[in-house]
């Protein structure tokens, strides 16, 4: 177990990343954390982060015309035990900053959320931006190659790093306390809240890195807080709904890759040795790796390898410290040479694999002891006695987590078992069947993964490995599990359209490029919604286009027309004349209406944004698609193709109920094959201990991912995203301040989490400079 000052250290981490503007691809950065990194690491996991923020801002200015400014993940503990007996940081944050075209970044884990001032430590970061540029300028000298640069920027890294991490430390960013006068742009009294969202998130645990998604989204229509003018120019700087949904889900991606790579930093290097050692001790041992073992026989015969190398250990620590009343002195290399040497005379041939401990133990004993000349021996006593512990841990996390690890490989091969089963019954069907079921048994085997999971890691009793046991438990929880993973089960236009083509022969000939089209439909008018509802499409036109040039909803379509028609002509999609279409017919909507009436641009885009999302939900849905093909049909000249469309809308009618029909066909399947299913105990175990290659499935790869790594049992949810609006240079007289968006998330129950969109437009916009 972690001791209590370890588990403090770990509340906070530091990672610190800079990328140059004057030399490409030169990054440096480094790493503050109770874990032991080595050079190469920390650039690589530096270059990583630098690079997620890189990606992450392309996608914020395309969707948002912001870009990130602060963003706190809350770390939820889903183990329980671990929960109530360690100490865990329960907030990690990202915070960018920049000097000209200097940027910075900082990834920081604490102990609490919500106390940080994101202003003082954005300002922080940006103070540290203008000092490298400061080294820039210096770098840059004719004189130094680029090893040498680089050597110069990784110093100062280390230096701005510690001073990051002190600020930190001293709590220098805290709000102030309750009383005191501080009215920060982004508190919630600054801001109003024009948009509202609720989802499930799916928690993939069984993915590296973990995998968050939502599920089942849901918009709330809530009162505009912006009235008149102000609400015009509110819709030109605001960020749509779905634009929001999709940030949202991208922000969950961040933080899940966020902390994995701070998880890197949480390995202690001289456990990871020694645990790969015992590892790799037992894996040579014959009774082992023969076949026909069951793991009852297994984990008793692992605990008795493991008493024995104990033994051994014991050995050795027994000579170490008979080292340390030696009398030996001098400087701290020579005292190791004469440990290595006292060991190698005492120690019998055999006992231990000393060339390999000892240079754990050397390394060791190098970080900790600080003192380098005129040592005694006895100055490594401290040093024996945690290095002690660090074998004991070993040997604790070894044999606490083999039956899990075994039940972990029992509980995937049954799930295999299951999954070939299914698909040698649909293996008998003609397609398109055997092709979805196979779709659909792929995404059930990967369901039943995540749950097995949770179950293999926090078995509520004790782990028995027992046929009649795990089959009935293996059989309850799939039976368990089933409505919910069948809500999310259904056939789409994609799917009905593969049945209907079934009985077409000769016709197919004539309409394949049709077919292949409406595979496409319901994908491509989805993601064409979501390109014309980016800030990059629809606020850039509100922008463009003179308020006074647009009186009704028939001057906004024809001038939208012309403005997407020409941003899509460099897009290769089937259907996005379909899109430009709706458009045209949206202005149909009003030529025949009373057009005496006062439209606002503010009522005309609701109105407009509105007709697009109704429309878009309509026709991607199956049924409504009949209506769609109807009218496709009509417009085919050619006599042989319209007929061959006849018969595909009429072979697509008749399926159309095979959406509602096939999840009850392949739920029917599955329950007859779970109620048949039979364990066959195997045990031919191939168990790999550890493996050259980094196999996933090696028990020591299980060990790093569930136990080495200390915050892997954390899953990061988005508590508060705070981006800031990248003006250009003519918006900027608009405002006198910075435009935040804020994402003010909530995570409840089981996997609810809802976030209200808020900003500062109110006490920012100028809305008297319009006017002159």
């Amino acid at each position: 177990m972690i001791t209590t000052r370890e588990s403090i250290n770990y509340q906070f981490s530091l990672i610190y990343g800079y990328s140059s503007p004057n030399l490409e691809n030169l990054m440096v950065g480094d790493i503050i954390s109770p874990g032991n990194l080595t050079k190469n690491l920390i650039k690589d996991l530096t270059k990583d982060v630098i690079k997620y923020l890189t990606e992450y801002n392309a996608m914020l200015r395309d969707y948002t015309g912001s870009e990130l400014y602060a963003v706190e993940f809350e770390l939820i503990n889903f183990n329980e035990k671990a929960a109530s007996t360690r100490i865990y940081p329960k907030s990690m944050m990202l915070v960018p900053g920049t000097y000209k075209e200097c940027e910075s970044l900082m990834l920081a884990l604490k102990p609490e959320t919500g106390y940080l001032n994101v202003h003082k430590s954005s300002q922080s970061i940006n103070n540290i931006s203008k000092l490298f540029f400061e080294v820039e300028e210096y770098a840059n000298h004719p004189d130094l190659n680029t090893n040498e640069t680089t050597q110069v920027y990784n110093v100062f890294a280390q230096r701005f790093s510690k001073k990051l991490y002190g600020e930190l430390l001293e709590e220098k960013w805290n709000k102030k306390l309750i009383g005191l006068s501080e009215s920060l742009p982004t508190d919630k009294e600054q801001l109003d809240t024009y948009s509202k969202l609720k989802s499930r998130i799916e928690i993939n645990l069984h993915k590296k890195p973990l995998e968050l998604n939502f599920t089942e989204i849901d918009f709330d229509k809530i009162k505009n807080p912006f009235e008149g003018k102000t609400a015009l120019e509110h819709l030109k700087f605001s960020i749509t709904e779905p634009s929001a949904g999709f940030v949202a889900e991208k922000t969950l991606k961040l933080g899940s890759n966020l902390l994995n790579l701070a998880n890197f930093g949480t390995i202690d290097e001289f456990q990871d040795k020694l645990t790969y050692y015992i590892l790799n001790k037992l894996k040579n041992i014959k009774p082992i790796i023969q076949d026909d073992w069951e793991e009852k026989k297994l984990i008793s015969l692992v605990g008795k390898q493991i008493e024995e190398i104990k033994t051994q250990f014991d050995v050795f620590n027994a000579h170490c410290r008979d080292f340390l009343t030696s009398g030996v002195k001098g400087n701290l290399d020579e005292i190791l040479i004469k440990l290595r040497d006292f060991l190698e005379e005492n120690l019998q041939n055999g006992i231990i694999d000393l060339k390999d401990i000892y240079q754990i133990l050397k390394n060791f004993i190098k970080r900790i002891i600080t003192e380098k000349v005129n040592i005694r021996a006895n100055f490594f006593e401290s040093s024996f006695n945690y290095f002690s512990e660090l074998i004991k841990r070993s040997f604790e996390t070894i044999l606490n987590n083999f039956p899990k690890y075994l039940l972990n490989i029992r509980l995937k091969k049954l799930i295999q078992r299951l999954t070939v089963n299914l698909k040698q019954e649909f293996e008998k069907e003609e397609n398109p069947v055997r092709l979805l079921g196979n779709k659909f048994i792929d995404e059930l085997k990967e369901y039943l993964l995540r749950t097995i999971k949770k179950y293999s890691l926090f078995p509520k009793n004790e782990i028995k490995f027992d046929k009649q046991i795990i089959q009935k438990n293996f059989s309850r929880l799939i039976n368990n599990h089933l409505d919910d993973f069948f809500k999310n089960v259904g056939l789409g236009i994609k799917e009905i359209i593969s049945f209907a083509e079934i009985n077409l022969k000769e016709e197919l000939n004539q309409i394949n490029s049709h077919i292949s089209k409406f595979k496409k439909f319901s994908g491509e008018i989805h993601f064409l919604l979501s390109y014309i509802l980016r800030y990059s499409t629809i606020n850039r036109f509100l922008k463009d286009i003179p308020d006074k040039e647009i009186s009704d909803p028939v001057s906004f379509s024809t001038k939208f027309h012309r403005f997407l028609e020409k941003r899509l002509a460099g897009i290769n999609l089937e259907w996005k004349s379909l899109i430009l279409d709706w458009i045209k017919d949206y202005a149909k909507l009003f030529f025949k209406l009373d057009m005496n009436r006062n439209w606002t641009l503010y009522e005309i885009y609701n109105d407009f944004i509105n007709y697009l999302e109704e429309r878009e939900y309509k026709a991607r849905d199956p049924d409504n698609f009949v209506n769609f093909l109807d009218t496709f049909i009509s417009n085919i000249v050619d006599r042989k193709e319209k007929h061959s469309l006849i018969r595909l809308y009429e072979q697509y009618k008749y399926f159309s109920g095979i959406k509602t029909e096939f999840p009850k066909y392949l739920r029917k399947k599955i329950e007859e094959e779970i109620s048949t299913f039979n364990i066959e105990w195997e045990t031919d175990y191939n168990l790999i201990f550890i493996s050259s290659d980094n196999n996933e499935n090696s028990f020591y790869e299980y060990l790093k991912e569930n136990e080495l790594k200390y915050f892997s049992d954390l899953i990061p949810i988005p508590s508060n995203l705070i981006l800031r609006h990248q003006f250009t240079h003519e918006e900027l007289d608009l405002f006198e301040g910075d435009l935040f968006q804020v994402f003010a998330f909530k995570y409840w129950g089981e996997a609810n989490i809802a976030f209200n969109l808020s900003d500062n437009f109110k006490k920012v916009y100028r809305e008297w400079i319009k006017e002159l």
